[in-house]
């Protein structure tokens, strides 16, 4: 991947978005519902501020215990425009990557809108897609939903598009992996989907560490060791994939 590949190449293009007068409640849904940690601020469809899930969910530490609805409560005391951070960091989509990640840790964010000339909000982009870029290159684009304004609750309903499925439980996780590692061992996977999900747990693991280390080094100002075990994960990561896909050049993974 290039530096100067556009961040559009990247960037998340189905983003949801909550119009600055919605109760506080509703952007706590916003995070609990989709698999999002930044929610950019809109009023009339520009942007206007940012949230992330961190900044939502503290706000129950302040509502006294016992209460019967405390959604209510901090509704009644918190606004968006209060909890919102403003003014945003936002990029238009013909920035370069590598500017705009260093734009990002400039600013000591993870995330950044993308808008368009009239500040309207086209996309996202985080820590997290410039890595993926630097793993794998950037992804190759097709036709994606329309942006999503929480003007509403987001429903249950059958036709929403898109669908989230929800992480299982460590329970759940490691009941799926143990039965995927017996059906892999014993040859009853005639349709690979042990092989499938042995394959992703391990990526996952990898990249975790890299995203966890990446954090790290963001919040501790590019601190030089921490960029060090960052850059350890990486190539671990890459050793892994690579011994996964048969393109490992010796037949063993190096520490």
């Amino acid at each position: 991947m290039r530096p100067d590949e556009p961040v559009s190449r990247i960037m998340t293009e189905t983003v949801v978005v909550i119009e600055a007068d919605r109760p506080v409640s509703q952007a706590r849904d916003c995070f609990g519902q989709h698999p999002i940690h930044h929610l950019p601020v809109v009023t009339k469809g520009k942007l206007v501020g940012m949230l992330s899930s961190a900044d939502v969910m503290t706000l129950e530490c302040f509502a006294p215990k016992g209460l019967t609805n405390p959604a209510a409560y901090l509704d009644e005391r918190v606004t968006l425009t209060q909890l919102m951070r403003s003014p945003v960091l936002s990029l238009r989509s013909g920035r370069g990557v590598g500017e705009a990640a260093e734009l990002m840790i400039g600013s000591g964010v993870h995330a950044a809108p993308i808008v368009d000339d009239e500040d309207h909000v086209v996309g996202i982009i985080t820590t997290s897609d410039v890595i993926r870029c630097l793993l794998h290159g950037p992804p190759r684009k097709g036709t994606v939903p329309s942006l999503r304004t929480a003007t509403q609750p987001p429903s249950d309903g059958a036709g929403d598009e898109p669908h989230y499925y929800r992480r299982p439980t460590d329970a759940e996780f490691a009941t799926a992996l143990g039965t995927a590692d017996v059906l892999h061992v014993e040859t009853r996977d005639p349709r690979h989907l042990g092989k499938a999900l042995l394959y992703l747990a391990q990526r996952e693991a990898y990249l975790a560490k890299v995203l966890e280390l990446s954090d790290r080094f963001l919040l501790t100002g590019q601190d030089e060791h921490v960029h060090a075990l960052l850059l350890k994960a990486i190539g671990a990561a890459r050793r892994a994939e690579d011994h996964a896909t048969g393109r490992a050049r010796v037949p063993f993974p190096l520490d």
